[in-house]
């Protein structure tokens, strides 16, 4: 069935290509050079004439044979034949045309000549050889040259079929990059939204707090999701906001450490590349366990070099370490250094991000 759809859409891409976005315009333009070619061939085998409206009409009508082949050839023979790779089938009926359609177009010609005296006054001048010659020699010239304005259409489509192919893929990355940066983790969510309705329950003065890092953390995603690069220190800023969050919402433990070292000068990060490795990392938090984050960040010239010491006995957190990985790949379009080691219960990881100086991301 997919085939079968496929091979339909194909088809019908392909059914009147070189008319379409304007194409058609082109074939007035070799008809009507084609048309003038052989009106001119009349007058100057007719010494002495004028060009004149009746050698123009048994020129259009000279012209017939042959516009029926060629149409046949490129409505036919190239869509359904050729771009569907049927090759025997296509050489087969182009060679059997070719060598049929000259022929019909001597005795076209000779049908005319009753009503057309240039047409008479041309043939008389050669021998039915010479004819005959003349006839497949005009016929195989006007294929090739009306060929080569397929071959050019047929370009101008790869062009535009390339640049179309290019702003989709452009489109569909700047869509899932988008997407991947407003998509809060879910478990998250939940904990956090659970972590609040919690404290307002018991009445914990700890809860006006962590609604406010939690709006914080929203706005933050609502209004720098769509920016290609935001400042370095924001980028901190809110991530420290993240693990005040988590602690305001576990009173009294304080497990979630953040230890930045280095100044941020004019650098710049692509928006949630610390959020995204961040919230993963809370959603492996067991009531009751040994858990423990300590996230440490050293800030140089042209990256950030993280360290990760995690404790949990959540049985998912390898997981959820690869998926902070893939959403980093993702993000930076290229292949960080990622690396985990685990003993038992603790998780250490090292990763780098590439920092941006304000001259290069304004670029």
């Amino acid at each position: 069935m997919l085939h079968d759809y496929i091979q339909h859409q194909l088809l019908q891409k392909n059914r009147g290509v070189y008319f379409k976005k304007g194409k058609w315009l082109i074939h007035v333009f070799g008809f009507f050079m084609l048309w003038l070619l052989a009106a001119f061939k009349l007058k100057e085998n007719n010494e002495g004439a004028y060009l004149t409206g009746n050698m123009l009409w048994a020129a259009f009508w000279t012209m017939l044979p042959f516009m029926t082949f060629f149409y046949i050839y490129c409505l036919y023979l190239i869509p359904f034949c050729f771009k569907r790779n049927l090759y025997a089938r296509f050489w087969t009926i182009l060679v059997v045309l070719l060598l049929i359609f000259p022929w019909i177009g001597i005795l076209f010609r000779v049908i005319l000549e009753p009503y057309f005296e240039v047409l008479r006054t041309d043939r008389s001048q050669l021998s039915l050889f010479s004819f005959v010659l003349q006839t497949y020699g005009s016929f195989l010239a006007s294929f090739t040259g009306f060929t080569s304005l397929l071959y050019i259409m047929e370009l101008l489509e790869h062009i535009r079929t390339s640049k179309e192919i290019q702003s989709h893929t452009r489109q569909m990355a700047v869509t899932e990059l988008h997407l991947l940066k407003t998509n809060m983790n879910s478990d998250f969510m939940v904990r956090s939204l659970d972590g609040i309705i919690q404290l307002a329950e018991q009445g914990d003065g700890h809860a006006p707090e962590a609604i406010v890092h939690f709006s914080d953390i929203l706005r933050y995603r609502l209004y720098r999701s769509n920016k290609n690069w935001v400042a370095l220190q924001e980028e901190l800023e809110h991530m420290a906001n993240l693990f005040a969050f988590q602690n305001s919402i576990h009173p009294g433990e304080d497990k979630a450490l953040l230890e930045v070292e280095g100044e941020p000068a004019l650098q710049f990060v692509i928006p949630l590349s610390l959020i995204t490795i961040a919230e993963p990392l809370f959603t492996t938090y067991q009531t009751e366990q040994d858990w423990s984050l300590l996230v440490y960040i050293l800030i140089e010239e042209k990256e950030m070099q993280i360290a990760i010491e995690l404790t949990t006995d959540d049985g998912s957190t390898a997981q959820k370490l690869e998926t902070i990985k893939e959403r980093l790949y993702r993000l930076w379009n290229s292949e960080l250094i990622f690396t985990v080691e685990t003993d038992k219960n603790n998780y250490s990881v090292r990763t780098c991000i590439p920092i941006l100086t304000n001259s290069t991301a304004s670029s």
